[in-house]
């Protein structure tokens, strides 16, 4: 029985079509000369599909649609550089109207984020420019001697 089910599907199949390798129809034809079953289901097979087909019309295919078709296969097989592609989504993206208040928000936060940072960082270095002068201005840098006609401050030796 399990031959029959094999058999039933290679006609299904590829018997049919003729597109079954030599050997394997010959299997298949040893099948149906000692199978009654498998032989009225390829005549059941042949009579309701094969020949309500081979009965069609044909009718010939306009040559614009093969060469519609030709294109289409043509434009598909052509590779599409992953820069290319990336700039294709990047700009769906873009054009998608839901998208462009989202982007908008992201440049808005990235341009306040720059802002603020660099305030920062500015007001760091102004307040340790400010230390330092004065520390340098609380820090004598001369080496004063301890004499009584010595001025004492740096502003005082500069100018006396």
């Amino acid at each position: 029985m399990k031959k029959c089910d094999h058999v039933k599907d290679l006609i299904l199949t590829d018997y049919i079509d003729g597109q079954v390798d030599k050997n394997i129809a010959g299997e298949i034809e040893n099948h149906l000369l000692d199978c009654n079953d498998c032989r009225v289901f390829l005549k059941e097979v042949k009579s309701s599909v094969i020949f309500p087909l081979s009965q069609i019309q044909r009718l010939p295919v306009p040559a614009e649609l093969w060469d519609r078709i030709k294109q289409n296969i043509e434009d598909e097989n052509q590779a599409v550089s992953p820069l290319l592609e990336f700039f294709n989504k990047l700009k769906g993206l873009l054009l998608f109207p839901r998208m462009v208040p989202v982007f908008a928000s992201f440049i808005l936060m990235f341009v306040a984020g720059s802002v603020t940072l660099n305030t920062i960082q500015m007001q760091q270095a102004q307040a340790k420019d400010q230390g330092e002068y004065l520390v340098s201005l609380l820090n004598p840098t001369s080496t004063a001697s301890l004499d009584s006609s010595d001025p004492g401050t740096p502003i005082e030796h500069y100018f006396l």
